[in-house]
């Protein structure tokens, strides 16, 4: 860890961050406690449905009652979204754009954020606002190579691909290898079959291969 405070450990910790949305609420909770037996100690409900801000505080539930498992919600954009969840429950605010207003609002508050960026200056205006940890984003555009490029001139930041990540060892390991914190996956991980057909052991088996890739590659570095 370049930079080990209490939100980046646990961050590292996790090794992966599931992305999840869906509009039915069982299937969501249902998804989460997968998600949870498959070995995830992180996981990120996004805001890209309007089914989602009603759907977060009975998922906030839930996860209140998975020892050592923290919720997140992600797709914020500006202070006021960010505000709903954070009343919610959020424990941090993840968003695919690095808006300056929205980092300013969650170090105000003292609440974690991730920003989406896609250029070393953006990853400079998150990290001058406060951001520990920043989303790389799209990653499957940026390339791992991106990450040893920002860490020459910023080599305390650290960093989390997402976008085009796939649970591969190859894919993975690239990710860790070029200096990446964790990676964050949504529909590469969960599948749209899996989601649709509720194939929760599915999902569960997914996430618990994934799990024991990073687990492998870190073991072994």
């Amino acid at each position: 860890m370049r930079n080990p405070t209490s939100f980046i450990r646990k961050m590292h910790a996790a090794g992966m961050m599931p992305i999840l949305f869906h509009p039915d609420e069982q299937v969501c909770i249902e998804v989460l406690h997968a998600a949870y037996a498959g070995g995830v100690r992180v996981i990120e409900l996004v805001n890209r449905g309007k089914e989602a801000a009603a759907i977060f505080p009975k998922l906030k539930l839930a996860a209140s009652k998975l020892p050592g498992l923290s919720l997140g919600a992600g797709t914020i954009y500006q202070p006021s979204d960010a505000e709903v969840f954070l009343d919610a429950g959020a424990e941090f605010i993840v968003a695919p754009v690095m808006h300056p207003a929205l980092g300013e609002y969650c170090a105000k508050h003292g609440v974690p954020w991730i920003p989406g960026c896609g250029t070393v200056t953006e990853v400079f205006v998150a990290q001058e606002l406060g951001a520990e940890l920043v989303k790389i984003y799209p990653a499957n555009l940026l390339g791992p190579s991106f990450i040893p490029s920002v860490h020459a001139v910023m080599p305390s930041i650290e960093l989390m691909p997402t976008g085009g990540v796939v649970p591969t060892l190859d894919s993975i390991k690239s990710w860790f290898e070029a200096g990446a914190l964790c990676v964050g996956m949504g529909s590469q991980l969960l599948s749209k079959e899996a989601m649709q057909s509720k194939n929760y052991e599915q999902i569960q088996g997914d996430i618990a291969q994934a799990m024991q890739i990073i687990n492998t590659l870190r073991t072994t570095a």
